[in-house]
Formats: C-alpha cells, sequence, structure tokens
C-alpha cells in the first residue's frame, strides 16, 4: 500500500472512531499532505525509517524555515499516523521509535490585558447593552462572555441554548476533546442583556439551538467575533490588535491575582493539566514585579 492510500485509511478510521473538530481535521489533512509531498508519491509507509524522519525535520527548519511549534505539531500529527499504522499490522516497525528527536518551543508567555486596557474594553463592550439593535447587541454579548468567562472563541460559537442557565448563572461548555464543564455568568448587566437578546432571537432564530446568531437567524462564526473584538477595541482607542485568545489569558490572569486557586483556574479554563495552567503563575508575578517596581518608584521620588 502507498504511502498516499494509507493516509486516507487513517482519515476514514480515525474520523470514524475519534470526535474531532473540523479545525483539527483541517490541520492533520495539512500536516500529512505536506509530509507526503516531501516523502514523493511512489513511498510506501515501510520506507519512512528514522533518517527519513529527521531529514524532513531537517528540511522543515532550513527549506522551508518554519517555525519550531509548526515543526512540533507535524511530528505530532506524524507520530498519530504511524503509531496508528504499526498497530494496524501495516508497519512492523514504528519508524519513531528510538529517533531522538527532541523540538525545544521557545517559552513564550501568554499575552494578556493590561487593566485599562480591559477597562476601557468593557466599557465600550456594556455601553447601551439596554438599547442596542440586534446584531451589535450579539457582538457585545459575545465579547462579554469572553471576559467573564475565559472560554476559548470556538466554544463560545457552539453554546446552545440548552447549555444556558441564566437561573443558576451557568453555562455547559463543550471543550476540547469532549469534555465537558461549567462557566459561570454573575455579572448582572451581562446576565439582563443575555435575558433581552433571548427575547430578540427568538423570532429571528426559533429553530436554531445556537445561542449566538446573526441578524438573519444563522449562527455566528470564530471570524464573525474576531472582527467585532478588533472594531470594539478601535473604538475603546486600543491601538494593539486584540484577539479572543488574549482575552482567555486576562481571564486567567485576573482570577489568580484575586487570590482564587489555581485548581479552580483550570477548571474554568478547561486545562487536562495543571502545567498548562500553570504558565499564567508567570504572568502575575511579572505583575507583581511592576507592580512593587512602580511602589518604590514613587517612594523615590517622595
Amino acid at each position: 500500500m502507498l504511502l498516499h492510500d494509507c493516509i486516507k485509511a487513517f482519515f476514514a478510521h480515525h474520523y470514524a472512531t475519534v470526535n474531532v473538530s473540523t479545525h483539527t481535521k483541517k490541520a492533520y489533512e495539512s500536516d500529512l499532505r505536506h509530509f507526503h509531498l516531501y516523502a514523493g508519491a511512489a513511498v510506501k509507509p515501510c520506507d519512512v525509517d528514522k533518517e527519513a524522519l529527521r531529514g524532513y525535520i531537517r528540511h522543515m527548519r532550513d527549506r522551508c524555515e518554519l517555525k519550531e511549534t509548526t515543526i512540533k505539531r507535524r511530528i505530532a500529527c506524524l507520530k498519530l499516523f504511524f503509531r496508528w499504522a504499526t498497530e494496524e499490522g501495516m508497519l512492523s516497525t514504528n519508524p519513531f521509535e528510538h529517533l531522538g528527536e527532541r523540538i525545544r518551543l521557545p517559552r513564550r508567555l501568554p499575552r494578556s490585558l493590561g487593566k485599562d486596557e480591559i477597562v476601557r474594553l468593557k466599557a465600550i463592550a456594556t455601553k447601551g447593552m439596554r438599547t442596542d439593535d440586534f446584531q451589535t447587541l450579539t457582538n457585545k454579548i459575545a465579547i462579554g462572555l469572553l471576559i467573564a468567562t475565559g472560554i476559548r472563541v470556538g466554544e463560545l460559537v457552539n453554546i446552545c441554548l440548552d447549555d444556558l442557565d441564566l437561573v443558576d448563572g451557568s453555562i455547559k461548555i463543550h471543550g476540547k476533546g469532549n469534555r465537558q464543564r461549567i462557566a459561570y455568568v454573575l455579572e448582572p448587566l451581562l446576565s439582563t442583556s443575555i435575558s433581552r437578546y433571548l427575547g430578540m432571537r427568538e423570532s429571528r432564530a426559533p429553530d436554531n439551538p445556537t445561542l449566538l446568531v446573526s441578524v438573519g437567524g444563522k449562527p455566528i462564526t470564530t471570524d464573525n467575533l474576531r472582527q467585532a473584538l478588533r472594531r470594539t477595541a478601535k473604538n475603546a482607542g486600543i491601538p494593539r490588535r486584540i484577539t479572543p485568545h488574549m482575552l482567555r489569558h486576562t481571564a486567567a490572569s485576573r482570577w489568580l491575582e484575586a487570590g482564587l486557586d489555581i485548581r479552580y483556574v483550570q477548571k474554568l479554563l478547561g486545562h487536562h493539566s495543571i502545567a498548562t495552567t500553570e504558565i499564567y503563575t508567570h504572568v502575575t508575578d511579572n505583575g507583581l514585579r511592576r507592580a512593587l517596581q512602580q511602589l518604590v518608584d514613587r517612594r523615590t521620588d517622595n
């Protein structure tokens, strides 16, 4: 069996047995297509050995000049593919065994908004919520939920009406790996605005289960929300580019700075590992250092 046929069989089996998002599917297909183009049309899975994989890594680094994050993702996809091929008996040996290649990622702290930026963004996002038209109210509620809950933008667009409980102030979130968790809407203005929005959306999308819909009653997309956030940030006088994930980072940092236990933050964010949540402790440490430095500077000036 050629590599191309093996890849097709992998997708057919994997998508039928594992629940993966559309975004993940596109990433898998792109990554394996890239490797297939590098390896060649006549290559069989059994032709791929450790040296071929090392050559591919060098090719991505030196010829393609890809970032280490992209290389790591593509290698992770290949590992999944070759493990499956070995388990299915298509290969006698997995070429990744004893590969001995480590891809080191630069440690980057998550970008979050400063206190002044979040105040200005919230001011614009909440202004006129009682009088806004349907589309404007939809966008503002979406941004308000991102700020208040720290959920991913992909999770936000997948919230259904049945997931929302305004009496309890809770939202059921369907996260990565089909893991479910609860987010909370505890701000009275946001809760009241959602109630008003629900009354307005009822006539526009009576048969659509998705919470956030457009004027025409269609589900809001992640691109719609990214554009709405950029417009809102611009109107708030924030010059730098603001993304939904920055609001997630901001929520996590604010929770930790307020003294919320890191295990609770892990649960609210839907992190599988506490190690993923711990990166935010570095952000809050940096904020603490800056605050202390400012205090010292003020004392010195006096």
